[in-house]
């Protein structure tokens, strides 16, 4: 909307300077507009001290002065007294460069809007910004993903004190450009938040809840899987939909559906995206697209699954199977909370339709996190040794969890001797390089953000899933040629040929999913309605 009124408004600046070119060109006026300094000159001086005739005067002065003295250039050189400088090479290049960030940033509608009376050429910059989030979107979400890895397998032992440090520097962050945005804006104040506070603190606790989980058993999963396991989210969020819902399966069998409905199951809609009834609102592309992604997660699993009832089959690809094992399902199990927490956003903002800063939301809910993660990482600290022996709990016991924390935070210092990092706990840390994979990791998660956010503002939704899909396929090609440098997780070609499929099918499945927008999923928001400031009596 923002670039159609500023091209409005071009539009209208060109038409009335076309109306001033227009008037210029009249002969008669021309000579008005060449006569009108002199007539002022004349007449201040007349005014001054002569009292004879207006007209001869002035027919004097003005037969008796240069013409050059009154034409159109030699007038705009003597009123102009300011002339503006020559911009330099410095200045040219930094307006090029503020009007091409301003041009990327405003990208309101620039999917969707009419084309039919627009520049051809306007119309292929604006699919090309689009396209420039999009890699934005597929390179960060890689990014993320890489970072992730990266950052449990070398913060070892301190895994958990890595998830305080990223809630802490994302909230940083956010802090930081929300004052550079308010700072630039000239403008300190807030929108109200719009939800309750209480509901933040809910989704946040179950944010904590996902992210700990990952973290804590992320080292011992294979790299390739970290990808495609999380995708489980979007199959569990179709699944619990059938148990809160309205129309969900579950409800309906519970209750007593009427006939009216029933005759509506019966004619299956011919409409492609229409929900299906009985099914949460959910239609046959998201059914099909869930089907797909489960099965893709399934074949993932069936390394762990097989070890579980053979643990010595693997023995040769891994060090202690079981492990991979037992910590890869509880990987899969922190996608639970994840699409808890999604479904309980979705009904939020239903509920509540008030416009939200999300800014200011993610600002809170990383406060939030941080707070819930220092409560929570001494109750699971025991997790980190899962499985590892026998006698497993005593690894990493809760007395040493202090002790775990201060180490923790030397190690991401760098200034934890290497001995105690390698040998001092049963998993090895590498302090070398963990903070800055803490900043990298937390610039990813708003990176995404900002592209999403981008993305969906010029109307190309199809585009966003898409860009994701885009950086699955990235991320899974980056860590496969990470997995190769690990002596850990070499399961041999025909396991990787399966991860190979199980990424095939969960683009796919991605695809068909997303192929139309869920029916709950838009709103229109609702504003507050505004006081009355007069009187009725009145």
């Amino acid at each position: 909307m923002l670039r159609q009124a500023l091209d409005a408004a071009a539009k209208g600046q060109q038409q009335t300077q076309q109306g001033d070119d227009q008037q210029v060109a009249t002969p008669s006026e021309t000579d008005a507009l060449l006569q009108q300094p002199a007539q002022d000159i004349n007449y201040s001086s007349t005014q001054a001290g002569q009292s004879g005739d207006d007209d001869s005067d002035m027919r004097l002065s003005s037969d008796g002065e240069d013409d050059d003295a009154y034409s159109l250039d030699g007038w705009h050189e003597d009123e102009g007294s300011e002339v503006e400088p020559t911009p330099t090479f410095l200045g040219k290049a930094w307006t090029k460069l503020k009007s091409c960030f301003f041009l990327v940033l405003n990208v309101e509608n620039l999917w969707d809007s009419p084309s039919e009376n627009s520049d051809p050429e306007v119309s292929r910059r604006n699919h090309l910004i689009v396209f420039l989030w999009f890699f934005i979107l597929a390179a960060s979400y890689a990014l993320e993903r890489s970072t992730f890895k990266l950052l449990v397998d070398r913060s070892g032992p301190f895994r958990l004190f890595a998830v305080e440090m990223v809630t802490f520097t994302h909230a940083l962050m956010i802090g930081i450009g929300m004052f550079l945005s308010a700072l630039t804006r000239k403008d300190f104040s807030f929108q109200p938040l719009g939800i309750p506070v209480v509901d933040v603190g809910l989704m946040a606790l179950l944010d904590t809840v996902h992210m700990l989980l990952v973290f804590l058993t992320g080292y011992h999963v294979p790299p390739t899987l970290t990808v495609i396991l999380v995708q489980f989210t979007i199959p569990l969020t179709a699944l619990i939909t059938q148990f809160v819902h309205a129309d969900g399966c579950v409800k309906r069998c519970c209750g007593s559906p009427s006939g009216s409905d029933s005759q509506a199951e019966t004619s299956l809609p011919s409409v492609e995206g229409t929900p299906l009834p009985g099914w949460g609102g959910l239609s046959m592309e998201h059914i099909s697209g869930s089907i797909i992604i489960s099965l893709a997660v399934l074949l993932a699993l069936s390394p762990a699954l097989y070890t579980i009832w053979d643990p010595n089959f693997f023995i040769y690809a891994d060090t202690i199977p079981i492990q991979t094992a037992y910590n890869t399902m509880l990987f899969v199990s922190s996608c639970i909370p994840a699409a808890a927490s999604q479904l309980y956003k979705e009904h939020i903002f239903l509920q509540y339709k008030q416009p939200v800063q999300s800014d200011l939301l993610n600002l809170i809910l990383s406060i939030f996190q941080l707070v819930f993660a220092s409560i929570m990482s001494p109750l699971v600290y025991t997790l980190l040794g899962l499985a590892a022996t026998r006698d497993w709990p005593k690894l990493y016991p809760s007395s040493g969890f202090s002790q775990n924390f201060m180490e923790g935070f030397q190690c991401f210092l760098g200034t934890l001797d290497e001995d105690r990092a390698e040998s001092g706990y049963e998993d090895e840390a590498v302090c070398k390089f963990s903070l800055s994979l803490v900043f990298l990791h937390a610039f990813s998660i708003i990176s995404i953000g900002v592209a999403v956010d981008k993305i969906v503002n010029a109307g190309a939704t199809k585009v966003l899933f898409r860009g994701i899909s885009a950086g699955i396929i990235v991320s899974v090609v980056s860590l496969y040629i990470y997995d190769l440098k690990i002596p850990d997780f070499s399961y041999g070609p025909a396991i990787d040929s399966l991860n190979l499929v199980c990424v095939l099918l969960l683009v796919v499945g991605s695809e068909v999913y997303h192929r139309v927008s869920l029916q709950d999923a838009t709103f229109e928001t609702v504003y507050p309605e505004v006081e009355n400031f007069y009187d009725e009596d009145l």
